[in-house]
């Protein structure tokens, strides 16, 4: 078998078009966000205090500039190729010598320890978008992205999650046991000390430490928020997770998250060929390299079916869409209108004193609407008999699209050319 193999899951396809999501498809009411405030909160505020400073106040080297940029990016990949992919969800199996490259660029990217983030993240898809998701969308934005980290909540079902391959991995309980010294080193002395060699430790210590790791966090985080509340949904609507471009470009491929929360242990978050997941391209390389194997892939058909029941929810929707549409009253066809006058409709005006006018070349009768009209009888009944055309559209009022909507079930008649 060969370093790439994919792995293939069986998914039996559902036997009905599965419900869309829905916010309040959850009848439980949501736990009420309380204030704590701990020492990893705190350093946090302290490390962006320190690094909104820095950018107002401290110009680095130009060496420095692409000091916080690597040291941006090690940690961002170390987010998404080794805790999220490799850790969280097994997506494939690393070497040892890259899982303890991983576990350094793991460590910068300053996220508390490898076991404690795998295990969060297992639990917020077991329990998405319910009190036991430590990033419920359903609190809203502010919430998911960083009101969880000032929370203090005990989750009863972590109990459930699975937990064998991490306390059975070295790197992991490494990490574990000594992630304090080496977070300190490889996030804020190793920059500083390379920002020395030439003439900058005060700018590798600020933007080779300080303002990349906010850089990383603030990455990350957006998956918690904008990845649940923006974008489109082409595989499932049963989850808020969405797809989105921007945050796939500052993940390093982690946007395209409705595709990841359907099928969580595909090594791609971006299994389009023109997805851009420069996480699945180096992961990628490493099997070529033979520094990992057995790359778990989704079968195509299994994709396909998501994205055909997906289709087969908005087409249903629109069905039921064009049925109240049909239910409801929308005005005579323009075929089936009688073709007037001028003349003849001011003569109904006169002889009769039916309340009528012209707009958009169609006779209206608005006797019904005329004790209704939320600028008053006198607006309307200024212009009975007359062309109201550019009343309606003119400076006066912005009518809005029910007006014109009801404009339509007045009409009665065209007027001839």
């Amino acid at each position: 078998m060969s370093a790439t193999a994919t792995q293939t899951q069986t998914h039996t396809a559902a036997p009905s078009t599965p419900l869309p999501y829905s916010p309040s498809s959850q009848e439980a009411p949501l736990r009420p966000w309380k204030f704590h405030l701990d020492e990893a909160g705190a350093i946090i505020i302290a490390v962006h205090i320190i690094a909104a400073a820095s950018l107002f106040y401290y110009t680095p080297a130009a060496k420095t500039w692409w000091l916080t940029f690597v040291s941006w990016q090690l940690g961002n990949f170390g987010v998404t190729v080794g805790i999220h992919r490799l850790w969280s969800h097994r997506s494939y199996t690393a070497s040892l010598p890259l899982r303890f490259a991983l576990g350094i660029m793991a460590t910068m990217a300053f996220q508390q320890r490898i076991y404690w983030w795998a295990m969060r993240h297992r639990l917020h898809h077991r329990y998405i978008d319910t009190d036991m998701d430590p990033y419920n969308a359903k609190k809203g934005f502010w919430y998911t992205h960083i009101g969880w980290v000032y929370e203090k909540v005990h989750y009863p079902k972590m109990k459930l999650i699975d937990r064998k391959d991490l306390d059975e991995d070295i790197v992991v309980q490494l990490n574990k046991k000594y992630f304090v010294p080496l977070s300190i080193f490889f996030c804020f002395v190793a920059p500083t000390i390379l920002g020395a060699t030439w003439g900058d430790a005060l700018g590798g210590f600020l933007y080779g430490g300080c303002v990349a790791r906010v850089a990383i966090w603030h990455c990350t985080w957006s998956l918690n928020s904008f990845a649940h509340l923006l974008g489109d949904q082409p595989y499932s609507t049963e989850h808020s997770a969405k797809g989105e471009l921007i945050v796939a470009i500052l993940t390093n491929g982690e946007g395209h998250h409705n595709y990841h929360h359907e099928f969580p242990n595909d090594y791609r978050n971006g299994v389009k060929a023109h997805h851009y997941d420069p996480s699945k391209w180096l992961i990628w390389a490493f099997a070529k390299l033979r520094l990992a194997h057995s790359l778990i892939t989704i079968p195509d058909a299994e994709i396909a079916k998501a994205e055909i029941q997906t289709l087969e929810q908005h087409a249903r929707r629109m069905r039921q869409i064009a049925e109240e549409e049909d239910r409801l009253l929308w005005g005579p066809e323009l075929e089936s209108l009688p073709v007037w006058t001028l003349a003849e409709m001011k003569r109904l005006v006169a002889d009769e004193g039916r309340d009528l006018f012209v707009i958009d070349g169609l006779v209206l009768d608005f006797a019904a609407f005329t004790k209704r009209h939320p600028g008053g009888e006198k607006l309307l009944t200024a212009y009975r008999g007359k062309d109201a055309t550019k009343a309606f559209y003119g400076p006066l009022n912005n009518h809005t699209k029910s007006a014109r909507t009801l404009l339509r079930t007045m009409r009665i008649a065209k007027v001839a050319p």
